[in-house]
């Protein structure tokens, strides 16, 4: 008896011993439950997009692209001014404005004209010279041709003893005579056609001083090189003038530019509202009417001071007609008909340019690449396809990451 009681408090032993270290197996490694994603919070806004129209307004003035000065060609007194021109302020191209005393021009073209026929004349002269040369010339020859057979004949005779030397000393004498008509007779058809050039040339200088006077006499009318419309002309009969002196301006009533003037951190092509040559822009008249204009000039130089830049806007044609020059106009410039356009803090813009909009049914964060139109201190305009309406995060506690659960401050 005493051995079963011994052997059964070796086995209850052992049994308490054996749930006692499963006991303290269990508290050692305790069971892994799954850990809870900690949502991060923000601050969201909701996006309304901005009117798509980023304008920069500027003062600015109208003038004519090209003014071109009408000067007197020579000096005189007035004796015919176009009426019409002078009231309408309007000229056509080819049309006589002004008219001076053309009476000394007119004795000197009339003077050329007669020079230059007196110089043809002795053109004509020459060539009947020439001719005549070229005749006596001809005769010259067929003389020597005959006393050379002569001679030729008297040669043969005089070496076999029929003719005497007396006889043939005669025949030489004329065989030189003959040959030194011939000589002089080439030298006067030489005389002739020299002189003939000489002629031609004056005739040349005659026909040149007969252009000049031309020329001269056409300086005494002063026309219009073209259609457009005059300023400061007022020319009266009677007056006097001096060469040179302005007598009017013209300009193309469909060629005028806006001169504006803008600031040098307004000069970039990649701003919505910068200022760049080829940018389009608008003009605005007082009574509201637009014209469109490109900008085709930007100075080299700036305002000291001011560090401002004259820039040249030319006008569209059909619509500059109707502009006054010196006009007070304003020039708008920048872009305008852009969409998918909205106004957020510039804080909400991360780096790359990336923004962060919320995911409504998920609560986690969409990272997006917006296209930053105007980056601002405060405020950034910037262009998100498709948001309208949907939340950006403004400002976040934590760090964010595309994905992140996020829960919204109320």
């Amino acid at each position: 008896m005493g051995g079963i009681t011994k052997l059964r408090r070796t086995r209850i032993a052992t049994s308490l011993a054996v749930r006692a270290g499963a006991a303290m197996l269990a508290v050692s490694v305790p069971f892994a439950a799954p850990a809870q994603e900690e949502a991060v919070r923000i601050d969201v806004e909701r996006l309304v997009p901005t009117p798509g129209a980023l304008l920069e307004t500027y003062a600015g003035t109208v003038r004519a692209s090209e003014i071109s000065g009408l000067s007197y060609g020579a000096r005189g007194c007035i004796v015919a001014v176009s009426d019409d021109a002078k009231r309408r302020r309007v000229a056509e191209a080819g049309q006589v404005l002004v008219e001076l005393d053309d009476q000394r021009s007119i004795l000197a073209l009339t003077t050329a004209e007669a020079r230059l026929q007196d110089m043809q004349a002795a053109v004509e002269e020459r060539q009947l010279s020439i001719e005549a040369a070229i005749a006596d010339r001809s005769r010259r020859e067929q003389e020597l041709e005959f006393v050379s057979r002569e001679f030729q004949r008297n040669s043969a005779m005089f070496r076999r003893g029929l003719i005497n030397e007396t006889t043939m000393e005669a025949v030489e004498r004329r065989m030189m005579d003959a040959k030194f008509a011939a000589e002089r007779a080439q030298e006067a058809l030489d005389s002739a056609t020299s002189a003939k050039k000489r002629a031609e040339i004056a005739v040349e200088i005659g026909r040149l001083e007969q252009q000049s006077a031309e020329i001269d006499h056409e300086k005494l009318i002063l026309s219009a090189p073209f259609d457009g419309v005059l300023v400061g002309f007022e020319a009266n009969a009677g007056d006097c003038v001096q060469e040179g002196e302005l007598a009017a301006e013209i300009y193309a009533p469909s060629q005028k530019a806006v001169d504006i003037f803008v600031l040098i951190s307004n000069l970039s092509a990649t701003r919505p509202t910068g200022v760049a040559i080829g940018e389009a822009v608008s003009v605005v008249r007082i009574n509201g009417e637009r014209c469109g204009g490109t900008i085709t000039r930007i100075d080299t130089e700036a305002d000291l001071e001011a560090q401002y830049v004259r820039t040249t806007i030319d006008v569209e044609g059909p619509c500059a007609e109707g502009l006054f020059l010196n006009e007070a106009v304003e020039v708008e410039a920048g872009k305008a008909g852009l969409d998918d356009l909205y106004t957020v803090p510039t804080g909400a813009i991360q780096g790359d340019n990336r923004v962060f909009l919320v995911d409504e049914e998920t609560s986690r964060l969409v990272a997006v690449v917006a296209e930053i139109v105007m980056r601002g201190e405060w405020d950034s305009v910037v262009r998100l396809a498709g948001a309208e309406g949907r939340l950006i995060a403004v400002a976040v506690d934590g760090d964010t990451a595309d994905g992140q659960l996020v829960a919204l401050r109320r």
